[in-house]
């Protein structure tokens, strides 16, 4: 019995510590100073819209019956299978740096190897395989190289090949560069072996905010590293004379999206370094004030962005930067500070945008509507003494200007029109919008009505049949987007966005390709029929035979 409870104690021990060494395998490839990682669940993207669906579609049959297709590329599109990958685990994209040049990678699961060898044929420039112990390597065309073993396959790519191509397109003199990027093709295939080894320290295998990331579910996994992006970015100017590394430093960004019924989501979190983790904690503000919401005097919302933050936050972030002294050395001359700046307000911030008219008569663009900004005050000598800076610098403005703004004792507006500011000022905090309950109790929420914005332009197209039937396809499939978020979790500022769709009960995947798929009918027929009108004018223009009997 002893045994017995020894064996079960011991085998939760090994458990235990094994789950917690657990690397995620899809990370393990994957160096990490990679630049930007996107792992797409083809498996799950084929349940809510399989490849028979997509092979019904005008775009796909006009693909398929192209004359000059390669009978392998035929081949490829009526069974994807064809090429060896096992598409049902996915494929995961990324783009490093590597020598100081960066390279794109896609790495996935085989199959088939021999489908998967006579596939990459091909791209190939007639060589055969080479085999470096379980690895075998393949030269494809432009320079680019596939490595796989029994499992899993790298291809490596060189991203500069694209622009070579769009310079080819140029007229000549156009190009700042046609010709082709250098040969990298032997630091591809040293660079794709190495990626099949990596240390776990070097790969994202243990990277906690990717696996966190890939725990999410959802159809697409996108990794950002922003601190690799800007290091890695040419010529930062002023930027560079900046203390940044508290900005930069384990800066990253994640999203989640799924394809839901109605809606497509993303879930997005930020991350950032101890420091500034530290000032954003401290000076995070509370939830939106929807009072000031509820006043926005308008019964045509286009788009609303508020939010609730600190800004004592803001002058923290600047000191942190070394620009502070330069900054108050310039607001000093306009009568305040740093400090009058985080005092002014108490964090309660709005912006509106509404009332949108085009009118109807599309020769004269001349919109119609009104936008609104406007600031909770704090301490009312600090917020004076930036309202005497405003003033000065707006004057000389005349009194019909886009720029106007009035206060009272607790909020302060501007606006395009005057009369709208005061109105607002003065409503009561009584309106309820289709969006007030979604995007309350966050410290940040946005609204953006994409139907209202449509409906505009599809009064303006009634002349344009293809434009006015594209609008109405539009009309008939997008809705709105509401992002809500800008609390910290799990050692990050979470957001989550819906782009909302008008048919709530139809997958959105399955929507978008409809979507899409009429679009293109709509274009395609613009484009015959605009042919055959050509042709008419054309043989209105070929002269008459010339009667030649006497």
């Amino acid at each position: 019995m002893k045994s017995f409870l020894k064996l079960g104690i011991l085998s939760m021990v090994i458990f235990f510590f094994s789950s917690c060494g657990k690397k995620n395998e899809i990370g393990k490839m994957v160096p990490s100073n990679a630049i930007f990682v996107a792992q797409v669940n083809l498996k799950s993207l084929n349940n809510k819209l399989s490849w028979k669906d997509i092979q019904q579609t005008a775009i796909y049959k006009k693909a398929i019956s192209d004359s000059s297709m390669s009978g392998w590329s035929k081949n490829l599109l009526e069974n994807p299978s064809a090429s060896g990958i096992d598409f049902d685990n996915g494929l995961v994209i990324f783009t490093a740096d590597h020598n100081g040049k960066k390279y794109l990678a896609a790495e996935g699961k085989i199959k088939n190897e021999n489908d998967f060898i006579q596939f990459n044929k091909n791209f190939a420039e007639s060589q055969a395989p080479a085999k470096d112990g379980d690895i075998s390597l393949l030269s494809l065309k432009e320079n680019n190289v596939v490595g796989w073993n029994k499992d899993h396959f790298i291809y490596i790519i060189n991203p500069e090949n694209s622009d070579y191509h769009l310079d080819k397109w140029k007229g000549e003199g156009d190009s700042m560069n046609n010709t082709p990027p250098a040969d990298r093709s032997a630091e591809f295939t040293t660079l794709c072996k190495s990626l099949f080894s990596l240390k776990t320290d070097s790969s994202l295998a243990k990277n906690d905010q990717f696996a966190s990331l890939l725990k999410e579910n959802g159809d697409i996994h996108i990794y950002q590293n922003n601190d690799a992006i800007i290091n890695s970015a040419n010529g930062l100017g002023m930027l560079g004379m900046l203390k940044l590394d508290a900005f930069l430093k384990g800066n990253l960004s994640t999203y989640t999206i799924d394809f839901d019924n109605g809606k497509i989501d993303i879930s997005q979190k930020f991350y950032v370094g101890k420091e500034l983790t530290d000032i954003i904690k401290k000076n995070m503000g509370n939830n939106i004030n929807m009072d000031m919401v509820k006043k926005i005097p308008s019964d045509n919302i286009i788009g609303v962005m508020a939010a609730n933050f600190k800004p004592e936050g803001l002058t923290e972030m600047i000191k942190l930067t070394g620009m502070d002294g330069m900054i108050n050395s310039y607001t000093q001359s306009m009568g305040f500070n740093l400090d009058d700046f985080s005092k002014a307000t108490n964090g309660d911030w709005l912006m509106s945008f509404s009332d949108l008219n085009l009118g109807k008569d599309s020769d004269k663009l001349k919109p119609e509507f009104h936008y609104l900004f406007s600031a909770g005050i704090g301490d009312k000598a600090s917020f004076n003494k930036l309202l005497a800076a405003l003033q000065k610098t707006t004057g000389q403005l005349p009194t019909d200007s886009m720029i106007n703004y009035t206060t009272n004792d607790k909020l302060f507006a501007l606006s395009n029109s005057s009369s709208f500011a005061n109105e607002y000022l003065n409503a009561k905090a009584d309106k309820n919008f289709d969006f007030t309950n979604e995007i309350s109790g966050h410290p940040f929420g946005l609204y953006f009505d994409i139907h209202k914005l449509l409906s505009q332009f599809s009064t303006r197209e009634s002349k344009k049949p293809g434009r006015e039937k594209m609008i109405d396809e539009s009309l008939n499939f997008w809705n709105n987007i509401i992002s809500t978020g800008g609390n910290f979790n799990n050692g990050g500022f979470t957001f989550q966005t819906d782009i909302n769709l008008i048919n709530k009960d139809t997958n959105s995947l399955r929507q978008l390709s409809t979507y899409l798929n009429q679009l293109y009918t709509i274009h395609e027929s613009e484009k015959a029929d605009a042919s055959g009108m050509d042709q008419r004018l054309d043989s209105l223009l070929v002269p008459p035979p010339v009667d030649t009997v006497k």
